[in-house]
C-alpha cells in the first residue's frame, strides 16, 4: 500500500478537525400489541342500551304496567349477569399456544393458538392480543371467532420478522365480548418467549477483496502449521518429502509413489472484526444498519472460507470464534447472528487491530466492519497498511454523517486503503 508520507500528513490534517462527542444512548425499542376490534361499537351498544332502559323506565313510570317494570329490571340486571358469566367462561377457557424458536428473517412464521370451551355455553366473539416489537415484527390482524359449547377453535396467526436478532414474542391476552355486546373482557397470559430471527447472508462472491495470498507453489510445501486430520489433496512423491507423508494404500493401488498434502492452518487467515457499538438513530434505522452489518459480516466470512482462507472472527464486545474451512461456516453464522449491539462495548476497533498487528508473525489480512470511523482507527489502519498489511474497511454510513467521518473516509480513499462505503440503499462505493 502506498500510504506513507502523504497519509501521515493527511492524518495531521484530520487531527485539526477536533474530537466529536462519541457518546451513544441506549436504544429502548417500544412494544406493540395487536388489538382486535375497537371501543367504538361497545360505546354505541351502551348508548343504545341506555336509551332503551330510559325509555322503558319512563313508560313504566307513567303507565304503571308491571310488564314494563319487569322489562326495566331485566335490562338493568342483564349486563351484570352477562359480565359475570363471560368472566367465568373466560377464566375456564383452556388456551394452548405454540410458536417456533427461530425463523429466517422476512420469512413467514406461524403462531398457533388453540382455544377449548369446556362449558355448555357459547363464547360469541373471541380474539387474541399478540406481544410484538412494532419496529421489527409484523403480525397479520386475525379475525375474531365464535366458540360453541364444548367447542374448539384453532387460530393460525402468521407473522414476519424484518430484522435479525432476539425478540420477545407471543400470546399476551385473549379477549371475549359478552353476549350483550356491552363489555370486552381480557385474560392476560405470560406467554411471551424469546424468538430468534436468523440473518440472511450478503452475496459477496464478486466483492473486490484482494487479500495477501500465498501462491500455490509456496504453500504446497509449507508444513509449519498443518492440520493432519484434513487431507487437502494427493500428489506425486518428491525427493524432499518425508516418508511419513506417503499414502501407502493409494501408492500400492496405483503402483506409484503418492504423498498426502494436508490442509495448512497458516494459509491466508483473515481477521474479521465487527464493531458492535450501537449508533444513536431512530429504531428502524438502527435495526436496518445493524442488520446489514451482520449480513455483510457473514458474506465476507463465507467469501473467505470458500476461497480456503480461515476466519478469526472478533467483535468489540469481546466475542471470539474461528472457522478453518467452509464446513465450519455455521460457527461464524451462529456467532454473528445472535450478536447484540450495545452503546458501551468492552473493546474498541482500534485496540483490536493494534493487537492483531502486534501479535502477527507475518503479514495480516484484516477486514473491519464498522459504522464508526474515528481518528484513532484511521491512525491504526495507516500504520498497518504502511507496513505491508492488508486492511479493508466496510464502512456502513448512517443516514446523517458528521463532517469528521466524511473527512476520514476521504482520507482513507486518498491513501489507497480499500474502504467501501455502504449506504442503506445498497449503494457500495470503493
Amino acid at each position: 500500500m502506498n500510504s506513507g508520507g502523504g497519509g501521515k500528513a493527511a492524518f495531521r490534517r484530520l487531527r485539526g478537525l477536533g474530537a466529536k462527542d462519541t457518546s451513544r444512548s441506549q436504544l429502548q425499542p417500544s412494544e406493540k400489541r395487536k388489538k382486535h376490534g375497537s371501543s367504538g361499537p361497545y360505546w354505541i351498544n351502551r348508548i343504545f342500551w341506555l336509551v332503551i332502559l330510559v325509555g322503558v323506565g319512563i313508560g313504566a313510570f307513567f303507565s304503571g304496567q308491571r310488564i314494563l317494570y319487569l322489562a326495566a329490571a331485566v335490562l338493568l340486571v342483564l349486563p351484570f349477569v352477562s359480565y359475570v358469566i363471560t368472566f367465568l367462561l373466560l377464566r375456564g377457557l383452556r388456551v394452548f399456544r405454540s410458536q417456533p424458536n427461530a425463523v429466517l428473517k422476512n420469512e413467514t412464521g406461524v403462531l398457533n393458538v388453540r382455544l377449548h370451551n369446556n362449558f355448555p355455553v357459547p363464547l360469541g366473539s373471541v380474539g387474541v392480543i399478540i406481544h410484538a416489537d412494532e419496529h421489527a415484527i409484523s403480525v397479520l390482524e386475525n379475525q375474531t371467532v365464535p366458540i360453541f359449547p364444548f367447542g374448539k377453535q384453532e387460530l393460525e396467526i402468521p407473522f414476519q420478522i424484518e430484522f435479525r436478532g432476539h425478540y420477545r414474542f407471543g400470546l399476551a391476552a385473549v379477549q371475549v365480548t359478552d353476549i350483550t355486546g356491552l363489555f370486552r373482557l381480557s385474560r392476560s397470559f405470560d406467554a411471551t418467549k424469546q424468538i430468534t430471527a436468523l440473518p440472511q447472508i450478503a452475496d459477496l462472491s464478486n466483492f473486490p477483496l484482494t487479500m495477501n495470498l500465498m501462491t500455490q507453489a509456496s504453500s504446497r510445501h509449507d508444513i509449519r502449521d498443518e492440520d493432519y486430520t484434513t487431507i487437502s489433496d494427493i500428489r506425486q512423491y518428491l525427493p524432499t518429502d518425508s516418508i511419513k507423508r506417503v499414502h501407502w494404500k493409494l501408492t500400492a493401488k496405483r503402483n506409484e509413489w503418492l504423498v498426502k498434502n494436508f490442509q495448512s492452518n497458516a494459509l491466508n487467515q483473515v481477521s474479521l472484526i465487527l464493531d458492535t457499538q450501537r449508533i444513536s438513530l431512530p429504531p428502524r434505522d438502527t435495526y436496518e444498519l445493524e442488520d446489514r452489518m451482520v449480513e455483510y459480516t457473514l458474506g465476507v466470512a463465507k467469501f473467505c472460507l470458500n476461497k480456503g482462507m480461515p476466519i478469526d472472527f472478533r467483535t468489540t464486545q469481546g466475542n471470539k470464534s474461528n472457522a478453518r474451512n467452509a464446513a465450519e461456516f455455521a460457527i461464524i453464522y451462529h456467532a454473528a447472528g445472535g450478536l447484540k449491539f450495545e452503546s458501551e462495548t468492552a473493546l474498541d476497533t482500534p485496540s483490536i487491530i493494534s493487537q492483531e498487528l502486534n501479535d502477527a508473525t507475518g503479514y495480516v489480512n484484516a477486514v473491519i466492519i464498522t459504522a464508526n470511523l474515528t481518528p484513532e482507527l484511521y491512525e491504526r489502519i495507516l500504520h498497518g497498511t504502511s507496513n505491508g498489511h492488508y486492511i479493508a474497511i466496510l464502512y456502513f454510513a448512517p443516514p446523517e454523517e458528521s463532517p469528521e467521518t466524511q473527512e476520514i473516509y476521504k482520507l482513507l480513499s486518498e491513501t489507497g486503503t480499500p474502504c467501501f462505503r455502504i449506504t442503506s440503499k445498497d449503494n457500495t462505493k470503493g
